[in-house]
């Protein structure tokens, strides 16, 4: 009756294509991250925090806090234009040669030459975990759109500020969808 499933040929032939499928589905399910981003609030207590996760296939989900104006979650399509040049901000040699023990030395040395005093007593946290063929970074810095104006010459602050004002712009993306539960 179901004569055809006995042959080799047969067997051959649903095997190869279940493991096309498995293959496929396997690789559709899990896209590689390609930058996650989190702020994080030092008089906030919450784990509830703002972040952005974009993903290589141009997917990115973006988290606002309940404590926020926009509070929910958002999902935005990037074009490939958009993923490439998010990609090419993170792989930047800035970025990628960044040294919190150098950039810290920097602006010290520069605080130093002004005289002036300057603190922030309620840090901001930006966090990068940037994932680059081959390799990932972890960059952690406190206050970085205060540092990115007032150390100018350092230009590894503005190229992560730029990085950070790409991210928090993505709600208002043309694609952007409310996601409600």
């Amino acid at each position: 009756m179901f004569k055809g499933f006995r042959s080799p040929g047969a067997w051959r032939l649903c095997s190869l294509l279940a493991l096309f499928f498995v293959s496929v589905s396997s690789f559709a399910a899990s896209p590689q991250t390609l930058l996650v981003y989190e702020l994080k609030h030092d008089m906030l207590s919450t784990p509830d925090r703002l972040s952005v996760t974009v993903y290589e296939d141009g997917i990115a989900l973006v988290h606002y806090p309940a404590h926020m104006t926009k509070a929910g979650d958002y999902l935005v399509q990037l074009s490939p234009d958009e993923v490439q040049r998010i990609r090419l901000l993170t792989e930047h040699p800035l970025i990628q040669g960044f040294s919190p023990g150098q950039a810290k030395a920097k602006k010290e040395e520069i605080d130093a030459q002004s005289g002036e005093l300057f603190a922030i007593s309620d840090d901001s946290h930006s966090i990068f975990e940037i994932h680059t063929p081959g390799a990932s970074k972890s960059i952690r810095w406190a206050n970085l759109s205060v540092d990115a104006d007032r150390y100018p010459d350092i230009g590894v602050f503005r190229k992560l500020a730029e990085i950070e004002a790409e991210l928090l712009q993505l709600d208002q993306h043309p694609t952007a969808t409310e996601v409600v539960e």
